[in-house]
């Protein structure tokens, strides 16, 4: 994989006043706003940073998770789902421990942090999924009476 770079800078453009079409559109949009980090300053140029990570950019993952567990999913379709209940905790503690993982990394603009969260975020979901999987199928084959040998 290529690398990835430990700074951004980009040119900070005045803001043109809105006219009353752009207004009325930007109040139409259903999709939730994302608030940019605060920008910090270096070397003259705007810097933006990516770590941590919003609230609302958390919130929306972790039920993106309990999806990914408790309905059909590409992960579903092999290892099974999960009750909601069970989908939740699951989620819930796989990103608190990424985000723990993704904490513990010092990057200037958190590109290497976002990185390693959703890195472990990944290995965490399918490996949950396949331990998951695992418990169910040994819970069947104790269920099943042995065959007597001849």
């Amino acid at each position: 994989m290529g690398e990835t770079a430990d700074t951004i800078y980009t040119t900070v453009l005045t803001p043109q006043p809105e006219s009353e079409s752009s207004k009325k559109r930007s109040s139409d949009a259903t999709s939730p706003k994302v608030e940019a980090e605060p920008e910090k300053k270096h070397g003259g140029s705007t810097m933006l940073s990516v770590w941590p990570p919003t609230q609302l950019s958390r919130d929306y993952l972790l039920n993106m998770l309990i999806n990914i567990l408790s309905k059909d999913s590409c992960l579903s379709k092999r290892y099974g789902t999960l009750n909601p209940e069970e989908a939740s905790a699951l989620a819930k503690s796989i990103e608190e421990d990424a985000y723990v993982v993704g904490s513990n990394l010092v990057s200037s603009d958190g590109i290497k942090n976002l990185e390693a969260y959703t890195e472990e975020i990944s290995y965490r979901i399918n490996k949950c999924a396949k331990d998951q999987w695992k418990k169910k199928m040994n819970a069947r084959c104790s269920s099943v009476p042995e065959l007597e040998e001849a």
